[in-house]
């Protein structure tokens, strides 16, 4: 019986074990699919590369996803699955309207600064037509962020702090759009322009420029 259940125990142990090994060879995969998709996109990237980027069998990747179409879906799931633990937070955002307005814009800058794969990752989606995005539930994930923002807008036109007329899907429309192209821009700009757009002083500015621009137009004169 001592041998039975040291045998049990051993047994338990060896199979704790391989699921952590599981767990952990998926997790580099993901990792290592996620570079490749932000720098090549789903139709250049090779699972050969992603599998000697992960140190991974090339069997396995198709065993946990099943092809690499699967795969790029799953990595879109996983970025934006990012954002949105970030956009959680704004809905639990108890600062007054103008100054969670301000807090939206910071946080989609300073996520976005920090986070490069997700832009590279959702302006190759957008070659792609959004293709991908509609095959999973990335919409249901990124709803976070437009109730957020549609919750302070409207508590901000009831309080009469944002004018009455406020279109509540332009201005949710404008807080993505003039965060995000920021950083898809941010090469050929920075190059047209001649400054370096990535530098944190320039980041701000743009922040605040954005942040101002937004509340002197919804704002209560």
């Amino acid at each position: 019986m001592i041998y039975n259940a040291d045998f049990s125990r051993n047994s338990y142990q060896k199979g704790s074990d391989q699921v952590k090994k599981s767990e952990l060879t998926k997790q580099r995969i993901l990792e290592a699919a996620e570079t490749e998709f932000a720098a090549k996109g789903i139709y250049g990237a090779r699972v050969d590369d992603i599998a000697e980027r992960a140190k991974a069998n090339k069997r396995m990747i198709y065993e946990y996803f099943g092809s690499k179409e699967q795969l790029y879906s799953e990595v879109l799931g996983v970025v934006y699955s990012r954002i949105t633990e970030r956009e959680k937070e704004l809905l639990n955002d108890n600062a007054d309207c103008v100054q969670a307005i301000r807090n939206i814009i910071a946080m989609y800058f300073e996520f976005l600064n920090s986070d490069r794969n997700f832009v590279n990752l959702i302006m190759w989606e957008n070659l792609n037509q959004a293709r991908y995005i509609k095959a999973n539930d990335v919409p249901m994930i990124k709803d976070y962020a437009i109730r957020a923002a549609r919750c302070v807008l409207e508590r901000g036109i009831k309080q009469g702090v944002f004018r009455q007329d406020t279109d509540i899907e332009e201005i949710i429309l404008s807080l993505n759009m003039f965060t995000f192209s920021y950083f898809s821009n941010i090469h050929t700009m920075s190059q047209v322009m001649q400054i370096d757009f990535n530098k944190p002083e320039q980041i701000q500015k743009r922040t605040d420029h954005v942040t101002n621009m937004i509340l002197n137009f919804i704002v209560t004169k």
